[in-house]
């Protein structure tokens, strides 16, 4: 008479062993699904990010492609409408986001203290007829264009008088005409690149 054979199984051994290598392959797998799901945020953020610097970069672009050479007549002397210091910039002309509108406006670039940090601010006033200069716009309310901008710089190429030769400058005040090109440089506290925006003025006084 054949003896039964003996139903074959697993050691204890054997399913220590298995369940280890299971629990490695688990955690692979999870290690590789958190890295594709990093990677994913991390493009969607770039994304994010490209998006709203393109979208900035554009409205400041177009606001000083606009700049228009107004002249005040202050103590029986025309003066510019136009004050371009290294960190901030006041200029008259439409605002992009009043599209059809005809007027323009008082308009000023530059930094002010935001929650987290200092913030690129634009602020806009109708002009006062009554009174030439920019004092309107101290009680207008700024938009923030880009929060946490660790430096702004703003240029203006051109020629101080008529014997000068065209240069970059680092201030443009009290003079007759625009500059022929404003350039502005910014840099943010995370690091992030900007892209510089230079503009030439469109129109020139003679």
């Amino acid at each position: 008479m054949t003896p039964m054979r003996r139903a074959q199984g697993f050691t204890l051994l054997e399913l220590l062993i298995g369940m280890t290598l299971v629990g490695f392959i688990l955690t692979l797998l999870f290690a590789g699904l958190r890295l594709g799901i990093r990677s994913w945020d991390a493009g969607e953020q770039h994304m994010v990010t490209s998006s709203r610097q393109t979208v900035v970069v554009d409205f400041i672009r177009r606001t000083l492609e606009q700049t228009y050479p107004l002249n005040w007549r202050v103590d029986n002397e025309d003066q510019l409408a136009f004050a371009g210091e290294a960190d901030s910039l006041r200029i008259v002309g439409p605002v992009p986001i009043h599209d059809g509108a005809a007027s323009n406006y008082l308009i000023a670039l530059e930094l002010a203290e935001g929650d987290s940090g200092r913030d690129l601010v634009m602020r806009w006033q109708m002009p006062d007829p009554r009174e030439p200069g920019f004092a309107p716009l101290e009680d207008a309310k700024p938009k923030v264009l880009a929060k946490a901008v660790k430096g702004l710089e703003f240029a203006y190429f051109g020629s101080e008088s008529d014997t000068d030769e065209p240069s970059w400058h680092d201030q443009w005040v009290h003079q007759k005409a625009p500059p022929e090109l404003i350039r502005l440089q910014l840099t943010m506290e995370n690091g992030e690149t900007w892209p510089d925006i230079v503009v030439a003025t469109p129109i020139r006084t003679e």
